[in-house]
Parts: structure tokens; sequence; C-alpha cells
């Protein structure tokens, strides 16, 4: 093809003389020192790279899989009590490990401690059901009681069922001894999970000591791969999740000690022995969302067998109200109303996270909920409106 040739006489060329013109020059690939032609990038180096990287992450979470629990345990703890670290670490003039060490020696005053108190509180019943289980001879239940009988509705039949029992209770039991078996694994197994709950708490205890101490980066680091996987709305997501964790303890531990506090109460003023200490040992089972039914309702047996009906009843029924008002209404307003989820999420969150993975799931749950429902907000918000069909 001829194009014009340019001149200083005439810059555009128009007028001048044509001529072909000069190829476009193709650059060439770059060449190694030895003469071999280099691609821009080669497929099996990056293979292998990704290759080596991927190897690299299994093999550290493999590392870290037998901890995992633990681990998690201790994030968050260490994100929960992180706003007070701040405020300790600033009164302190900025000196982080005495915060840190601050920080937790106030949640094993305020935590730890009362739960070792009632677990220690339940080891002599626990021991003394064990051995009355693993006697079939002892398993003998007491007449009922005579106010039983008083009861408008079926009262009479209760009573004669339970007399029924009460005069044959061996062959009943042998009878339906598969059933019996199944129930008594389950609270064996029950009781031990609530141990091995307690075991990795208190080890979780001590490793959030470090985190807390170096929080300060690792808060950078969380905030900048967040940054880099997703902008400034994965930082946002996580920012949410964080809250949310904090939003979680504080209902459950909140409500636990509301609940706990509420039931010692009602305790004392039905005349109950020990009250604090079945109190402290309704903490614990709330902490474990186990309720404190078991001691309510072994209270309203022992006052009813004392002959204290109304006691009986009026601790039945203050039970009953305040664990579903409690559980049905605090709890999940005290989760919600500082994350701005909403209670049908949060509801689900903690239900099913406790069903899924345990305790630890009352924490897992709402968080993992919370963080795809906010994603979802932001995937519909930022969806293109469609314009109207002609």
């Amino acid at each position: 093809m001829l194009h014009p040739v340019r001149s200083p006489r005439n810059p555009d060329g128009w007028g001048e003389r044509y001529c072909p013109r000069p190829p476009i020059p193709v650059r060439a690939a770059p060449v190694s020192e030895r003469g071999r032609v280099q691609p821009a990038r080669d497929f099996f180096e990056l293979a292998l790279a990704l290759a080596v990287v991927a190897s690299l992450i299994v093999a550290a979470l493999t590392v870290v899989a037998p901890f995992a629990l633990i681990l998690l345990w201790a994030l968050f703890i260490a994100v929960t009590l992180w706003p007070i670290h701040r405020r300790l670490a600033r009164r302190l003039g900025g000196r982080q490990n005495l915060a840190a060490a601050l920080t937790v020696l106030l949640l094993v005053v305020a935590l730890i401690i009362p739960v070792i108190l009632g677990v220690a509180a339940m080891l002599p019943s626990i021991s003394a059901a064990a051995r009355i289980a693993g006697d079939p001879s002892a398993w003998k239940l007491p007449p009922p009681p005579a106010w039983l009988r008083e009861i408008p509705v079926g009262g009479h039949q209760f009573h004669g069922t339970w007399e029924a029992l009460a005069e044959d209770t061996g062959d009943v039991l042998q009878a339906y001894r598969p059933e019996v078996a199944r129930v008594g694994t389950w609270i064996v197994g029950r009781v031990f999970g609530v141990g091995l709950t307690l075991i990795q708490l208190v080890v979780a205890v001590v490793i959030s000591w470090p985190m807390l101490a170096g929080g300060a980066s690792g808060v950078r680091l969380a905030r900048s791969f967040a940054d880099r996987m997703g902008g400034a709305s994965a930082v946002r997501l996580l920012d949410q999740a964080a809250q949310t964790i904090r939003s979680v303890s504080l209902g459950v531990v909140g409500t636990a000690l509301i609940l706990s506090t509420l039931q010692a109460a009602g305790l004392i003023l039905a005349g109950v022995p020990h009250a604090s200490l079945l109190g402290v040992l309704g903490f614990v089972l709330a902490m474990a969302q186990l309720g404190t039914s078991l001691i309510w309702v072994g209270a309203a047996i022992w006052l009813g067998y004392g002959g204290h009906t109304a006691w009986a009843i009026a601790t039945v029924a203050w039970g009953i109200l305040i664990n579903n008002s409690i559980d049905g209404v605090v709890k999940p307003y005290l989760i919600s109303h500082r994350t701005g989820l909403p209670l049908t999420v949060i509801f689900l969150g903690v239900i099913g996270g406790l069903l899924t993975w345990g305790f630890v799931g009352i924490f897992l749950g709402p968080t993992l909920l919370g963080v795809a429902w906010t994603l979802l907000r932001g995937w519909l918000a930022a969806t293109p409106a469609r314009e109207p069909a002609a």
C-alpha cells in the first residue's frame, strides 16, 4: 500500500510522491543468554508454582487440624475481649503484654473459676448417678406424693401410673433395658462432651493471651488480607463478623448470668438449701446450652416431697417463665441489636450451629450465616435494574 511521504516543507505529505508503507515492527520474544527463546509466561512453571503453594497450604492445615477447635475458641475469645484489651492498653501506656495478661485474668476470675466450681459441685452427683446406674437392684422409684392425686386434670391417672412403676420398678426397667441403656449412654456422652469442652475452653483462654498481645498486627494482617481478596466490601464483612462474634458472646454469657441469677433468687425465696451453689451450677448448664430445667425440676420435686406444694408449683412456673422469656426474647435481642442482622438469621445460626458443631457452633453458626446474609444483600443491591420490556 502507498502512503504520502512527509517532508519539512509538507508535513502532511499530501502532494508529494508515494512510496510503499514500511512494515510494522514486531516485538521479538525474549531470548535467554544461551540463545533459547523464553515464552512470556511459562504454563508449566505457573502450574508447578500453584501446586507447591497448594501443597504448602494443605500441609499447614494438616498440622493445625488437631488444634483447630482450640484455636477457633481462642480466636473467638480474643475477638470478644479485644475492645477491653484496647482500653486497658491505652490506660497502661501502650503495654500490650500487661494489658493482655490483665484481660485474660479478668476472664478467668469472672468466667472460668465459676465454671470450674460448678463442675466440681456436679462431680459427687455424677458419681452417685453412675453407681446407681451400675446397680439395677437399686433402681427403685419412690412412692408418689399425696398432692399429685389432687391435681384436677390427670392427677389420678398420673398418680396411679407412678404408683404402679414404684411397686415394680425393676421389672419395668428390665423390660425397657435397651432404651434405658441408650438414654444412659447419651447422658454419659453429654457429660464427657461438656468436660472436654471445658478443658478446651481453659486451653483456649491461655492461647488467647498471645493473640491479644499481638492483636494489633493480627488486625492489620486480617484487614490487609480481606482488602486484597475483596476490597472495601470484604473489610466491611470482616468487621461485621467480629461484631457478630462479640454480640453472640454477650448474648450467651449475659443470658446465662441473668438466667442463673433469677433461678437462684427463686430458689432462695422457696427455701431451697444451697441455692447459691445451685445458681453457679445453673450458670454452667446455661453456658453449655443445656438449660436450667434440671435444677428447678429437681428443686420442685424436693419441695413437693417436703409438703411445700405451693412452693413446688411456684418453682415450676418460675422456671418455665424465665427460661422461655430469656432464651426466646432476651438472648436473640442481645445478639442481634448491635449487628443489624434479622432475628431469624441469628436464631437459625445459633440453633443450626449448635446442632451441627456443638457449643462452638453457637458462635460459628450466626457468624457464617450473617456473612452470607450480608453478601446476599450486597449482591442484590448491586444488581442493575432491568429496563421494562417494550
